[in-house]
């Protein structure tokens, strides 16, 4: 067992974890140049290697090449031309311009130093070839999405939103509630799904009292209550501040199903699913149920997760297979 305290802080200790890496890599690549005799320094690379394979450029251009600040790059060129690795001339499309080009003294350390970086890269081939997933294309795929997606608002605005939802009320059917049902499963059906329903389907959103209610089944709503003025939630005013809902369908008088949970997006991740799902089983307890199952789809991850934390379970369908096309993964949880 690891007793590296750091992995258990999981991915809120990404960035010290890339930073420790990026410090042990530095001082290794350090330790083999050294060994051969290399005097540069290994934060110079990425600036080194870019203008070795393109050439002369602006400092604002290594930047967007480089995907980092203008700040960063010109403080790593002004080390590396105080060291004699770099230096300035006037950009021949504008000389009001400067452009960074590699020195002699660059071109003179090639030789010496592209057989270690060889090594180097082949070395981490082959650590990476022993991973399970494979290390750089996650990489990629995670940095894409971190600039696409940003990290400061998206967290910022979940902070505000949770504060905003801490006091949640989950109520019971009211006829007055019936179009909510439909709004809110309608949106991950489409966003999921493309709106692809069966039958059944549309029988449970257009008639859920005797879908659901006249056989014996419930249905709940999360209603949210907390917050005001500025702080209010943004909804608009048809939805009257209901965010969510699940139905418990009877099919024996000890076996119910978890059906037609939904979230609205803003809100998904804030503890509302759970307390939906969460009434639902305590009354399948009162009621006398042994058994608990859904039907879902292993593309909704963050459902799927909510199902395994409260201890639903993955088992063959018992009918072989779903009666909905969109339906991969069959649950139950004993009660």
């Amino acid at each position: 067992m690891s007793n590296d305290k750091m992995q258990g802080f999981g991915n809120l200790s990404l960035g010290s974890r890339l930073k420790r890496l990026s410090d042990r890599m530095m001082q290794d690549v350090t330790a083999i140049y050294q060994a051969h005799g290399i005097p540069l320094n290994p934060s110079f690379f990425p600036l080194f290697n870019l203008l070795l394979q393109q050439g002369a450029m602006s400092v604002t251009e290594a930047a967007e090449h480089l995907g980092v600040s203008h700040p960063a790059v010109s403080k790593i060129a002004k080390k590396m031309m105080e060291e004699g690795w770099l230096n300035k001339q006037p950009d021949p499309r504008d000389e009001r311009r400067q452009q960074l080009f590699l020195t002699d003294q660059s071109g003179q350390l090639l030789e010496q130093i592209q057989p270690v970086w060889r090594e180097i890269r082949g070395y981490l081939d082959d650590l990476m070839d022993e991973q399970e997933y494979p290390f750089l294309p996650s990489l990629n795929d995670f940095e894409q999405k971190l600039n696409k997606q940003g990290f400061v608002q998206p967290v910022l605005e979940r902070l505000n939103t949770r504060k905003q939802v801490i006091d949640v009320e989950v109520i019971g059917w009211q006829p007055a509630l019936r179009d909510h049902f439909k709004r809110l499963n309608k949106a991950w059906l489409d966003a999921f799904f493309d709106g692809e329903m069966i039958e059944q389907d549309r029988q449970a959103l257009d008639q859920p009292e005797s879908y659901y209610l006249a056989k014996g089944g419930y249905i709940w709503f999360a209603r949210i209550n907390g917050g005001s003025g500025d702080d209010a939630v943004k909804l608009s005013e048809d939805t009257r501040r209901i965010v969510g809902c699940v139905a418990l369908a009877r099919h024996s008088w000890d076996r119910f199903e978890i059906s037609k949970m939904g979230v609205e997006e803003p809100i998904q991740g804030l503890g509302v699913g759970r307390k939906l799902l969460l009434a639902a089983l305590d009354k399948a307890r009162d009621l006398g149920a042994k058994e608990v199952y859904l039907e879902s789809a292993t593309k909704l991850e963050r459902a799927i997760q909510l199902y395994r934390n409260m201890g639903f379970v993955e088992i063959p369908h018992p009918n072989g297979q779903s009666i909905y096309p969109r339906s991969d993964i069959y649950m139950t949880l004993s009660l």
